[in-house]
């Protein structure tokens, strides 16, 4: 980072006279922890190797820090509209698309269910086909059966009437 020029001190104000002479009756009456002393030194260090911004806004009065205060509690309160916000657009997107799915696969599952209604109807007409199929197969074979049956006694009946007309020719001649 480039150099923002010398340090600024802080000016000599009655407000941060009475901050120090405070904190220091605070400790008095209040002493900290071992370990509260450690955060308190830690934060002097870092504190002390940054440099001071450019625009220090020092406050003499409580109406400035309270101005100062819902300045920065609105500005936050704008930041997490907005975060909120996005999220809730980035949601509403997410369940319209998720929405979307579940109707494409219970329009699929329509389709499969219409799919295996239409299978049944074309197996039990294929079956019945089939049966009746069989049933023909049969038919012919005793037609068949019956036709040779028929045939041998056409046959027996032919033969006799040929021996009677042989007869009948015999006997004449």
């Amino acid at each position: 980072m480039g150099s923002r020029g010398p340090p600024q001190s802080l000016p000599n104000s009655a407000a941060f006279s009475r901050g120090y002479n405070f904190a220091s009756t605070w400790e008095q009456n209040a002493p900290l922890t071992e370990h509260q002393q450690a955060a308190i030194v830690s934060l002097s260090h870092a504190i002390s190797e940054r440099p001071l911004p450019l625009k220090l806004t020092v406050m003499v009065n409580t109406n400035q820090f309270y101005k100062w205060f819902t300045d920065l509690e609105s500005a936050m309160k704008s930041e997490t509209e907005e975060k909120y916000q996005h999220y809730v657009n980035t949601l509403t997107e997410r369940i319209q698309t998720c929405d979307d799915i579940l109707q494409q696969v219970d329009d699929t599952l329509d389709l499969f269910n219409e799919l295996q209604l239409q299978h049944q109807a074309v197996a039990t007409k294929t079956k019945t086909l089939h049966d009746a199929c069989d049933r023909l197969v049969q038919e012919k074979q005793r037609l068949i059966d019956f036709a040779d049956a028929l045939r041998s006694k056409l046959n027996y009946f032919d033969e006799l009437e040929n021996v009677r007309l042989l007869r009948i020719f015999i006997l004449q001649t």
